[in-house]
């Protein structure tokens, strides 16, 4: 039988003058994640992405590309983007459904319990 992976899209996003990331604080389990979610059907990646970044934070970002890609400890695919968010002021357009989307220094994401690959991409890319 041929193991089939379910992809998603995530970014790290950063404010104009990179002091912070975004990412998405799931409280019921006090988690953190980063932006973005499954591709749908017909979608390209790239519009999953800007969709996604829309949908949970109600931000559009700049400069937004491809970065990387790796295995989530769930098994998913996820294929990584990089890029700086045109404002600060978050909304979720989904009711904070998926997690409340917030701005973290350096400081306050190195305390934040966020998935290994999470951690590795957002620091990859903090210059």
């Amino acid at each position: 039988m041929r193991k089939e992976f379910r992809v998603v899209t995530k970014a790290v996003i950063f404010n104009k003058d990179k002091s912070r990331v975004l990412v998405i604080h799931m409280d019921q389990n006090d988690d953190y994640g980063l932006p973005g979610g499954h591709i749908e059907e017909n979608e390209d990646m790239d519009g999953a992405m800007l969709r996604e970044l829309k949908e949970e934070c109600g931000i559009t970002a700049k400069e937004l590309r491809k970065v990387d890609f790796f295995f989530h400890s769930s098994g998913k695919v996820v294929l990584a983007y990089a890029g700086v968010s045109e404002s600060d002021h978050l909304v979720s357009a989904q009711g904070n459904f998926e997690g409340i989307p917030k701005w973290v220094t350096r400081e306050e994401f190195s305390n934040i319990k966020i998935e290994q690959n999470y951690r590795k991409l957002v620091l990859d890319h903090w210059a």
